[in-house]
């Protein structure tokens, strides 16, 4: 099965075309801000360097998020698009699972991070078991917690609550160490060190770079558990609406009754526009 994956989760994007077994092209580069403009032109290049046209793909991927408000929405609205006009099976996978995917060798708790402004992170903590069948070694990935948004600090009392019920061992005090990967700032990244145990380990974001063959692998596991979306009512994964601030001067013509959030005001019809 041909398969087209998408991720423009942050300003880091990928996209990949592949079969179960072989990787046909991929790219990974740095979007920025330009979602909506680069996303189809790198997808209508990598397919025709790959030798195929879009008739000829059979699936399509998309990363949902947390990430980038605009560029979850811009991935996610073309895989929708695409599957629903060529009738394609639609996956969606969560971007916190792909970035933990990438580690899925490493043998103990793990958690996936990406930054989500405000001096906080979002995460989602997992553990990899490995599979030995037929002389191949698979791995199945379980996801030990909800996905969050939490600040540095409030990350690491959450990790200190659950991380024994998760992986500890009857009668042994110690526990082993958390791997922590992903798109995280020096400054996030310094503020958990403070609160963690010594013995965490983190990896750069360098290492860490999601690639869209990635996600491939992880929809093709849904697929074949017959787990699919539907293209009417996939949603990004926000975790939290984007602020958007109404103009005092325009709201009377608009004549729109506003909820007021701290310093932010968003007028009904905005919210209803942010539920995609």
């Amino acid at each position: 099965m041909l398969l087209l994956a998408l991720d423009s989760s942050t300003r880091q994007a990928s996209i990949a075309l592949c079969t179960e077994e072989t990787l046909l092209g991929e790219y990974i580069w740095q979007v920025g801000n330009n979602h909506s403009v680069e996303l189809l032109e790198r997808i209508q290049r990598l397919v025709t360097e790959c030798g195929v046209d879009m008739p000829g793909v059979e699936a399509v991927a998309v990363a949902t998020g947390p990430g980038s408000f605009n560029g979850l929405r811009v991935a996610v609205a073309t895989a929708k698009t695409l599957a629903f006009s060529l009738s394609l099976p639609l996956i969606g996978v969560s971007t916190l699972d792909v970035i933990a995917a990438h580690q899925q060798q490493w043998h103990g708790p793990l958690c996936a991070l990406l930054e989500a402004g405000r001096s906080e992170l979002y995460a989602a903590c997992y553990t990899f078991d490995a599979i030995a069948e037929a002389h191949l070694l698979t791995y199945s990935m379980r996801r030990l917690s909800d996905y969050l948004l939490e600040s540095p600090q409030q990350l690491a009392l959450y990790l200190a609550e659950h991380v024994g019920e998760w992986v500890g061992v009857p009668g042994k005090r110690q526990l082993p160490s958390i791997l922590f990967c992903g798109e995280v700032s020096a400054a996030s990244r310094h503020a958990l060190i403070q609160e963690l145990p010594a013995s965490s380990l983190f990896l750069s974001p360098l290492q860490t770079a999601r690639r869209a063959s990635v996600l491939a692998a992880l929809a093709f596991e849904r697929y074949q558990s017959g787990v699919l979306d539907d293209p009417m009512l996939l949603e990004p994964l926000y975790l939290r609406r984007p602020s958007i601030t109404t103009s005092t001067r325009k709201q009377p013509l608009l004549g729109a009754k506003t909820h007021r959030s701290g310093d932010v005001m968003n007028t009904e019809r905005e919210e209803g526009a942010l539920q995609y």
